[in-house]
Parts: structure tokens; C-alpha cells; sequence
């Protein structure tokens, strides 16, 4: 049987929600998938053309088809639409699915959080994923082989004040992927959830240096320290670690894998 680390992915395909951005965790988890040989289809909602140096760069480095479909998915009928559109691209449909796309995080007490911040966290977060598994399921049950991989949050393990709806519809998303991993057993289709601590995205790591400075100037040391709540380590998750991480749960090494809730956390789930 293949490592995890040599398996290949020729002849599959990955669609892969908010994943139109060059320095994102959706990036990071297509490179780690075409390295291995995997088709794309990158969803997000920013224009085609803007889209396309992410493209070329995927298609050079990797030498793999990469597409992209354009799709606003907060209006649930682009959610279908990009289910259709896969189709036309891949007539099989895809192999591998990854909900990555979120709302950002609103930080507020709960009698603060507005009701339609509310309803799109939840929108965003739980709902677009579970169509996209409801619409692509049994096209993956029929193939006997597919991974779906849900990326959750570590506030879907541990409780955080002020952040009640990422809690709420990423705990949810999570108990989606248990039913889906249980409702598929026997298939060849396995759902786990990926759920990692503060990721060093451009926006997080802008969004703490924001903070440290606002309590004077920033250096390695006070950020650290403003890290260590989320990532007790100090350090930041990077993005091409949660990429390899769904790339490990594709692998064989992985078979046996459904249900799971893997924190990639940089401890947090220790204390």
C-alpha cells in the first residue's frame, strides 16, 4: 500500500469552495491535492479574470487541469448551479469535496450579534456545505471511492466567548460530518472534519498585528503572547499544513478515516 506522503490522485478531481485567493487556506489545500496529480475546480466569488494568475500558476507548477467557477454561494441557487457546473466540466462529477468557504469571524457579545450576521454565519458555514454534500453524494456513492472533507473551526471543539455563531455552525458542521461518514459506510465515501486553530493567512496575521499594536509596537514577543490563547505553541498553523492534511485524509493510509475531528491546533486542545 502507498505512504501518505507518495499516494497519487491522477484521474480524480477536487472541487474546492473558497479557494479563488492565492494566499488562502483553499490555495494551500489545491496545491497540496495537485501535487499529488488531482484535478481542480476552484470556486469563490471574485471575477474570472482575477482568478487567473492563481490559475496558471496551479496549471504550470503541477501540470494538472485547474478551472475555476465563479459563484456567489450565499444565494443558495449558485450552490446548485456550481454542482451543475462541475458536471459540465467533469461529466463524472467530483471526487474529492472540500467545504472551505466562510464567513469571516464576528467577534461580539450575544446580545450584541445581529440576527442577519446570525443567519449568514450559519448560511455560510452549515447549510451551503450540506447541500453541496446532498447534491454530490450519491454521484460519489455510485463511483465507490470519494472523500469529503468539511473545514470546521477549533471553536467547533472548545468553547470561546463572543464568538457564538462560528461555535454554533461549525459544532454543526461537525455533527453533519458524523451522519454523512455513518450514512456512507460501505461506500468507499469517507467526511471528516479538519479543524484547525489560528491559521497564518495574510488576514490573521494582519489582524494580530493590528492588535498587538494597538498596546504599542509590535514585535515577535507581544505577538506570541497575543497568539497564545488560540495557538498556545505561539506560533501560527500555516496554511500548507492544513493542505497536507487533507491531502493525508484522500490518501490510503486514510481508508478506515470517517467521522473524525482532527484538530490541527497548535495544542490548544491539550490544556
Amino acid at each position: 500500500m502507498s505512504t501518505s506522503s507518495s499516494f497519487s490522485l491522477d484521474g480524480k478531481v477536487a472541487l474546492i469552495t473558497g479557494s479563488s485567493g492565492r494566499h488562502g487556506i483553499g490555495y494551500a489545500i489545491a496545491e497540496s491535492l495537485a501535487k499529488r496529480g488531482c484535478s481542480l475546480v476552484l470556486t469563490g466569488s471574485r471575477q474570472p479574470e482575477k482568478v487567473e494568475d492563481v490559475k496558471t500558476e496551479l496549471k504550470s507548477k503541477w501540470n494538472v487541469p485547474v478551472d475555476y467557477i465563479a459563484a456567489d454561494i450565499s444565494d443558495m441557487k449558485n450552490v446548485d448551479k456550481v454542482y451543475t457546473d462541475v458536471k459540465k466540466i467533469h461529466a463524472q462529477g467530483a471526487d474529492i469535496l472540500v467545504n472551505n468557504a466562510a464567513t469571516s469571524l464576528h467577534i461580539s457579545p450575544i446580545e450584541s450579534i445581529p440576527l442577519d450576521i446570525w443567519e449568514k454565519t450559519l448560511h455560510m458555514n452549515l447549510t451551503v456545505p450540506f447541500r453541496l454534500i446532498q447534491l454530490h453524494l450519491p454521484d460519489m456513492k455510485a463511483k465507490g471511492w470519494a472523500r469529503i472533507v468539511n473545514i470546521s473551526s477549533l471553536t467547533s471543539l472548545k468553547g470561546f466567548p463572543e464568538v457564538a455563531p462560528s461555535t454554533s455552525s461549525k459544532q454543526g458542521l461537525n455533527g453533519l460530518t458524523k451522519v454523512v461518514a455513518l450514512e456512507s459506510l460501505g461506500s468507499g465515501v469517507t467526511c471528516n472534519s479538519v479543524c484547525p486553530s489560528m491559521v497564518g493567512t495574510q488576514g490573521t496575521r494582519a489582524w494580530f498585528r493590528s492588535m498587538v499594536e494597538e498596546h504599542g509596537d509590535f514585535d515577535r514577543e507581544k505577538e506570541k503572547q497575543a497568539l497564545a490563547p488560540y495557538n498556545p505553541s505561539g506560533e501560527y498553523v500555516d496554511p500548507e499544513q492544513v493542505g497536507e492534511l487533507v491531502a493525508f485524509l484522500c490518501s490510503p493510509a486514510a481508508d478506515q478515516m470517517t467521522g473524525t475531528l482532527l484538530p490541527i491546533d497548535a495544542g490548544l486542545c491539550a490544556k
